[in-house]
């Protein structure tokens, strides 16, 4: 039960809306683990967690969560699958590694909302750890999906390059001849004509076809989680 003090606290402190910002929570705490109450509301519309970080309100619908059911998992496949991630996923999981975690179960999310733990006083409660706040792009793609396009970008780039290897190779072929295939020199003297009989046509290299690989379709962000809890 949150103390007056403490409630008197969360009202003096300034709205920390902001647009453009998501701050970010994470836990290294099973899911499963953690009571059902820390996630309900009371009459004022708050929940222990939110109490927990002196935040008086925040939009409900700008918050999203993303983890594992049970145990941890790695921090970038968890972080990967946020939206509008590739605009601040590295971040995050940089600055989670950095804070002594290479695995962790679960994630909090406030988008529009940069929340200023050096004015609170508070760095954690008995479940997560704030992490930070960091600008994001409701234009931006998840960071898995950016890594997909790109390893296609990539491949495209390395099967076009095998394509001209291939082609360049075709050009320099040898010229048939009766005991086999002599090499092209690039610089000659001319040979004297001769009478008879009349000069095989050189041999043109076969038509190839430029190799079309498949691409990653670009596909639009997901939008925000509009159930706030795993559960």
């Amino acid at each position: 039960m949150t103390d007056s003090s403490s409630k008197n606290r969360s009202l003096s402190l300034p709205s920390f809306e902001k647009h453009g910002k998501v701050s970010v929570w994470c836990s290294s705490v099973s899911y499963d683990t953690i009571p059902d109450r820390y996630f309900e509301e009371d009459e004022d519309g708050t929940d222990a967690w939110s109490r927990g970080f002196a935040i008086s309100q925040y939009e409900h619908e700008n918050m999203e969560t993303n983890g594992v059911a049970s145990g941890t998992a790695a921090v970038k496949d968890i972080v990967e699958q946020c939206s509008y991630s590739s605009a601040y996923g590295l971040g995050v999981v940089h600055k989670i590694n950095k804070m002594g975690h290479q695995q962790i179960s679960w994630l909090i999310l406030l988008f529009d909302f940069e929340y200023r733990n050096k004015l609170t006083k508070i760095h954690e409660d008995e479940y997560v750890q704030y992490v930070g706040s960091f600008v994001y792009d409701m234009d931006a793609l998840t960071l898995a999906e950016q890594e997909e396009i790109e390893a296609a970008r990539q491949l495209k780039l390395a099967q076009e390059e095998q394509f001209l290897r291939e082609t360049k190779g075709q050009d320099e072929q040898a010229v048939p001849t009766n005991e086999g295939t002599v090499p092209m020199a690039k610089s000659e003297a001319k040979p004297k004509p001769k009478p008879k009989p009349k000069p095989k046509p050189k041999a043109q290299p076969a038509a190839k076809t430029k190799p079309s690989p498949d691409q990653g379709a670009k596909r639009e962000p997901k939008p925000k989680g509009f159930n706030p809890w795993l559960k």
